[in-house]
């Protein structure tokens, strides 16, 4: 997908990932074959080092609250990380290709972004269906693709006016259609 991005222009600042995307090897061709930087949080036992020889877990990392600090990358290279942690307790490492990140407040802001590209996912699958098209023909999956984002935006730009959540604005499409049902079929 990224190297189709890539072939098409697409020119990101970053790419954004979760630990779960965060393998080396994706490490390697986001940086080295595409010449993108990524920012992406890692699992606390990616072994880091400050030093030649030295390598410790993340957890181990002495990172003082609000830090970014330059390590090594068991079997990638240089990065810089720092940590986020939340008021329960839960701790999130953050690391980028970008040397140049080294302001805590850019660095998580960035990070940050990945969030609301989750909700836009999460929203327009579960208010429009869009993952559920059978057709194999190219053009009614990319009419379908097109419907479910106009559909969407039309969803969201109501949704916004009226403040109510996608779980309401869902529920009160059916009771709307179950009810004029009823009423005209009764």
């Amino acid at each position: 997908m990224l190297q189709r991005a890539k072939q098409r222009g697409f020119t990101p600042h970053y790419v954004l990932m979760g630990a779960w995307y965060s393998s080396i090897n994706n490490l390697k061709f986001i940086t080295k074959k595409l010449k993108w930087n990524f920012i992406c949080n890692l699992k606390s036992n990616r072994q880091v080092s400050m030093s030649q020889g030295t390598s410790l877990s993340l957890a181990d990392l002495d990172l003082v609250e609000k830090q970014v600090r330059k390590v090594w990358l068991k079997e990638y290279g240089f990065i810089v990380v720092c940590k986020i942690v939340h008021t329960n307790g839960d701790i999130i490492y953050l690391a980028s290709s970008d040397l140049t990140l080294t302001d805590y407040d850019t660095f998580t802001e960035h990070f940050h972004q990945r969030w609301k590209i989750e909700e836009f996912h999460r929203g327009i699958k579960q208010t429009t269906g869009i993952e559920k098209r059978y057709s194999t023909l190219a053009t009614s999956q990319l009419t379908h693709i097109l419907a479910s984002f106009l559909a969407f935006l039309k969803l969201e730009i109501r949704r916004i006016k009226e403040h109510i959540s996608w779980y309401e604005q869902k529920a009160s499409l059916t009771r709307f259609s179950v009810t004029h049902y009823l009423l005209v079929n009764a």
